[in-house]
């Protein structure tokens, strides 16, 4: 499906220019100013909602501005039912790829929210693809899971490289599709993949994999230079990632992919062809991406990073036949850019080739408690206590809606005066950072009405549990 000829107004704000951002992303060198003051404190549970810490200079404006709030926002409940998601998966799904994103991977509430509002994109909405950030080899398993074949899903979570999605609500997600499979033809099917292009080691196995079954004979003459690339980052020490020998392979990798086409496709399938194809192509996005980063270039790495993120959703589509898409990740890739830097997130490269087929959505806190890792290795995890949110941010704001979790659509929001101008006046969002975990909620600078279309809000929100501790 091509981009809609129309766009809306948030929309065409959106596509002014690319946004590099405070954070460099999700994981990874972040570039934020490190003199930023932290935003934790020790969470008291018996604590009353908190108030806005906003300067107010009418109390009759402010007044007017939440009661606006509460008429038009949905009332949620990240841990009900999925049937109580109904109206907002029926607002989402006026647009055919909905990207999901979590300002905070370690909120326990956001993790349950998606699990059951993906239930009803599928269910009720015909969306198939569930992308999730995650390289795009990572969740294959999983997939296999979900398709109904004989995987454990412990080993096949317990293979994805980003610890945040071992979570139980996230085990349950993949439980509750491979049930939606059952006895549904493979073209009906929901599938799960990864889109991410950060860890080159699992495209390069994989790659590995396919010519070990179809051409082992010239795996035999390459192994030397490919075999170093299935070593995980973290075990790897190598001065330089990208070199000239590396580059001749991938050239090497894609004519003997082009060339032994048929082949290839007799000895396996097309699909497996063009997903090996894929995986060359995500090796040599990912290791530009690590080589970024280790010189310190954080918005030449976010650049790299976000657009074959972009590309890798683009083609899952394509290559799954399914036209509707809820892409899960983090919202520093999920939303769109406002005009304010350089380097496209992932959501304004989607943004730019779908239009308004792309909804951005963003997962917002108040206060409350978040998990993160404590080191490289993701093992081990610290909990992290919000001071509340950061002033002058939605979150600010939404604190003091009736509804302690809802969900406000911006579109339909803006036919309110008082919404209109809160929303035009507000020029950041609050997020948290794995790797500047110990700040709490951070600033970022962006307008929220070009970069989401819609939020998700949860006041007080609690840490999630990852299958990875201990």
């Amino acid at each position: 499906m091509g981009p809609r000829t129309q766009l809306s107004r948030r929309r065409a704000l959106a596509s002014i220019s690319a946004l590099a951002g405070a954070v460099a992303g999700c994981t990874g060198g972040d570039s934020e100013d490190a003199t930023t003051p932290s935003r934790t404190r020790t969470a008291d549970p018996t604590a009353t909602a908190p108030r806005s810490t906003e300067a107010t200079e009418n109390p009759d404006e402010r007044a007017a501005l939440i009661d606006a709030i509460d008429s038009e926002a949905v009332a949620i409940d990240p841990d009900a039912s999925a049937d109580g998601l109904g109206p907002v998966a029926t607002r989402l799904a006026q647009s055919p790829i909905v990207g999901i994103g979590e300002n905070s991977h370690g909120v326990s509430e956001f993790k349950g929210f998606a699990h059951r509002l993906v239930r009803r994109l599928v269910a009720d909405h015909g969306y198939q693809l569930v992308a999730i950030e995650g390289t795009i080899g990572d969740f294959g398993p999983v997939d296999r899971y979900v398709a109904g074949a004989d995987v454990d899903l412990d080993a096949a979570m317990g293979s994805i490289e980003f610890y945040f999605w071992r979570t139980d609500a996230i085990r349950r997600l993949f439980e509750w599709l491979r049930e939606f499979n059952a006895g549904r033809p493979a073209t009906d099917r929901a599938v799960v993949r990864g889109y991410d292009a950060q860890f080159f080691d699992v495209n390069a196995t994989a790659v590995r994999s396919y010519l070990e079954r179809v051409d082992p004979a010239y795996l035999d003459g390459i192994d030397e230079r490919l075999m170093p690339l299935t070593r995980p980052l973290y075990e790897r020490h190598d001065a330089d990632l990208l070199t000239e020998a590396r580059l001749d392979l991938f050239d090497s990798l894609g004519d003997r992919l082009r060339a032994r086409r048929d082949a290839y496709v007799a000895e396996t399938s097309t699909a497996e062809w063009r997903l090996a194809r894929r995986h060359v192509r995500t090796l040599e996005r990912g290791l530009r991406f690590q080589a970024a980063l280790r010189a310190e270039r954080y918005t030449q790495g976010k650049r790299v990073r976000d657009a074959a993120m972009a590309e890798n959703v683009s083609w899952l589509r394509d290559w799954t036949g399914a036209d509707r898409a809820v892409v899960l990740g983090s919202t520093n890739h999920t939303m769109r850019n406002d005009g304010s830097g350089e380097a496209a997130r992932m959501g304004q490269h989607l943004a730019d080739e779908y239009g308004d087929d792309y909804y951005s959505l963003g997962c917002l806190f108040g206060t409350g408690r978040f998990r993160a890792p404590t080191g490289p290795e993701r093992t081990a995890f610290g909990t992290h206590d919000l001071e509340g949110p950061v002033p002058g941010t939605l979150a600010a704001t939404l604190v003091e809606a009736a509804e302690s979790s809802l969900f406000l659509d911006f579109e339909t929001a803006r036919r309110r005066a008082p919404i209109d101008g809160w929303l035009d006046d507000t020029s950041q969002v609050g997020v948290s950072v794995p790797r500047a975990a110990d700040r709490g909620a951070v600033p970022l600078p962006a307008a929220p009405d070009a970069v989401y279309d819609g939020v998700a809000f949860v006041r007080d929100v609690t840490p999630a549990s990852f299958a990875s501790e201990g």
